[in-house]
């Protein structure tokens, strides 16, 4: 599980994200009723793409062994939201670009080189 972000990483995020075109609250996990009203999906469905790997998260049973609970990070969402957006490539830049801002450089290091890793596979015809 991933360590918990502070306060002022969050607010970042927050920031960060004010310019995409779809507002994620700022909290780190969401249940999947949650996640679903971000997403404006139903729950059933949002549980769908987790269970198909489309969405990632946490899960966990509570101690009970009833029932899974599943949680979607705050990330996890956004990251979602942007690969199923159908955005021109350029609108679609601008928007990446602006929630790039509150990653660490580790992470950000990690984008460009895979970044620079595509571009140069490929044509710049595209």
């Amino acid at each position: 599980m991933p360590a918990a972000l502070s306060a002022r990483t969050r607010q970042a995020a927050e920031q960060a994200t004010l310019a995409l075109p779809f507002r994620v609250p700022p909290q780190e996990w969401f249940t999947l009723r949650q996640a679903g009203a971000v997403l404006g999906l139903a729950e059933s469905t949002v549980e769908k793409l987790y269970d198909k790997g489309e969405l990632t998260g946490h899960r966990h049973n509570a101690g009970r062994g009833e029932r899974d609970h599943k949680r979607v990070p705050r990330a996890a969402l956004i990251a979602y939201l942007i690969r199923t957006a159908d955005y021109t490539d350029e609108s679609f830049a601008d928007l990446y670009c602006a929630a790039l801002p509150h990653l660490p450089a580790a992470t950000l290091l990690r984008i460009a080189r895979q970044a620079n890793r595509l571009a140069i596979e490929q044509p710049l015809s595209r």
